[in-house]
């Protein structure tokens, strides 16, 4: 059985991975925390400090020698890396670049997918939006993001590696302990109301984590000369539209959605995505939003 390296296997999409990948892969799973923080399936965990333990990243790769790697670990979180951009440069371009350097260790060159997001598009001049549109980060974060495809484009001219870079837009779908749906149900819980930034006009494009888990199973088997994939659904949805169907699904009336007309810095305003390259190598979307809201409030609900 051919052998897959899930860094950063404790995370949201990491976890996700390791229990859709395991039923195809051995899974060799790592991460910053002493334990795996799964619930179940067959894994080999190791914890590793991959920005600063490089002797030991090079003992787990060479160990390991995997044929896949995909590269979830890394600083999520844009409203941080506007606070303190060196750590945000420091979980995503550097715990990268020691990867890479670790895996020149090795004969085997596996496939490589690197997570990376929509963020490096900043605020587009147009929608849909492009792989072939120009970067224009807003925030530490997409910039980071856009270094990281950079380092990956580089290691695949210079030494002939096979990374693919993946521009995820808005994942969501249970287990997510952060972000927009998190944040919706903690602020319901605590107050009865869904306050919100923004004005609930700004739009993303949403994609539920199984479906995630289809796209990059798509990647993996593509062989073709592309190296940056939009994986979204293609779909503008309002954070307003989004929020109401939540609040509806909650068993209350819309109108306890209100939003402050503030703006977080790094937040873009619109997006959508052209997946016509994800499209044309086999991905179809299978959770719609109405669905996937409703499973995570099923989830979250339980979380008690």
């Amino acid at each position: 059985m051919k052998k897959i390296l899930i860094t950063g296997v404790n995370g949201f999409i990491g976890h996700s991975a390791a229990e859709y990948f395991g039923k195809e892969y051995e899974v060799h799973g790592m991460d910053i925390s002493t334990e795996y923080r799964g619930d179940g399936g067959k894994i080999t965990y190791y914890q590793c400090n991959m920005s600063g333990s490089p002797a030991e990243l090079s003992m787990i790769v060479t160990g390991v020698q995997p044929d896949v790697i995909l590269h979830c670990a890394g600083s999520a979180n844009v409203g941080a890396s506007v606070v303190n951009p060196m750590a945000d440069l420091d979980g995503n371009l550097h715990s990268l670049y020691q990867l890479l350097i670790a895996l020149r260790s090795i004969e085997k060159k596996p496939k490589i997918i690197f997570l990376s997001s929509a963020g490096v598009y900043g605020n587009p001049k147009q929608l849909p939006i492009r792989e072939t549109d120009a970067p224009a980060p807003i925030s530490p974060y997409g910039l980071h993001k856009l270094m990281c495809e950079q380092l990956c484009h580089y290691y695949n001219e210079v030494y002939g590696y096979h990374i693919r870079s993946v521009r995820i837009f808005s994942v969501y779908g249970s287990g997510l302990r952060k972000q927009l749906l998190w944040d919706i149900y903690q602020k319901y819980q605590s107050t009865g109301v869904i306050s919100l930034f923004g004005t609930g006009d700004e739009t993303r494009d949403f994609i539920h984590v199984s479906d995630l888990m289809r796209a990059l199973s798509c990647v993996l088997a593509y062989d073709g000369p592309e190296e940056i994939f939009n994986v979204a659904n293609g779909e503008e949805v309002s954070i307003r539209e989004l929020a109401h169907t939540y609040a509806k699904t909650l068993g209350e009336p819309e109108n306890i959605v209100t939003f402050n007309g503030e703006t977080k810095a790094g937040d873009p305003k619109n997006w959508r995505a052209d997946i016509s390259l994800l499209k044309s190598i086999g991905y179809k979307k299978q959770m719609g939003l109405t669905e996937g809201i409703s499973d995570y409030v099923t989830w979250v609900r339980e979380q008690g």
